[in-house]
């Protein structure tokens, strides 16, 4: 079954740029990909958005409709996400700008406070990847070394951006592995797994 990632935030966040890592890591696994990247006139502060599918088979939608994992960066994009989740898919929150909770039982969340954790790391610009890193923790679309691999590749002359990156996705995904671990689901369809604050300690 083709892995269908609907990924959206407010412009700035680095949205496409986590949706392209996800292609190129897909491409190096040798997997069929479509990246589809949309963004409102107003870039930076605007809704940012983007579609990604990793399939083995040939791929015939050009949009995802019904994600089976997402990341929500900012409080419309959970409104959007929620409702349009497919049962036993998986939805990253960014605890850090969005405050409700998912209500669905049918669905694995896991909120993650991705702008305090990338101010923690010394770069506040850095909260995408480790909510890729948590995306990738709980639904391992792709590998974590594809993704080390494709940040030295586009990011080749910029070293100190791309070991930066490279730890806020560490970050997010051990954090995840933790607190997945702490808090292991009930069922195969129902997770809600908090990574507080205080987890970051």
């Amino acid at each position: 079954m083709p892995e269908e990632i609907a990924i959206a935030g407010f412009g700035g966040q680095g949205v496409l740029f986590i949706g392209r890592l996800l292609a190129e890591a897909g491409l190096r696994e040798g997997h069929e990909v479509l990246w589809v990247p949309s963004y409102s006139a107003a870039k930076r502060g605007g809704i940012v958005w983007c579609n990604v599918i990793i399939s083995d088979e040939k791929i015939g939608a050009m949009f995802v409709t019904r994600p089976t994992a997402a990341i929500a960066m900012n409080p419309p994009s959970l409104t959007k996400f929620e409702p349009a989740m497919k049962p036993g898919s998986f939805l990253v929150v960014n605890q850090s700008l969005v405050p409700s909770k998912v209500s669905r039982q049918d669905i694995r969340v896991v909120y993650v406070p991705a702008n305090d954790l990338a101010t923690e790391l010394g770069d506040d610009s850095v909260g995408n990847l480790v909510a890729l890193g948590a995306l990738v923790a709980g639904c391992p679309v792709v590998s974590r070394d594809n993704i080390m691999a494709v940040l030295d590749i586009i990011l080749p002359d910029k070293p100190g951006q791309r070991d930066m990156n490279q730890r806020a996705f560490n970050n997010g995904y051990v954090r995840a592995q933790e607190s997945q671990a702490r808090h292991p689901p009930a069922t195969k369809v129902k997770e809600d797994v908090h990574v507080s604050p205080e987890d970051t300690e």
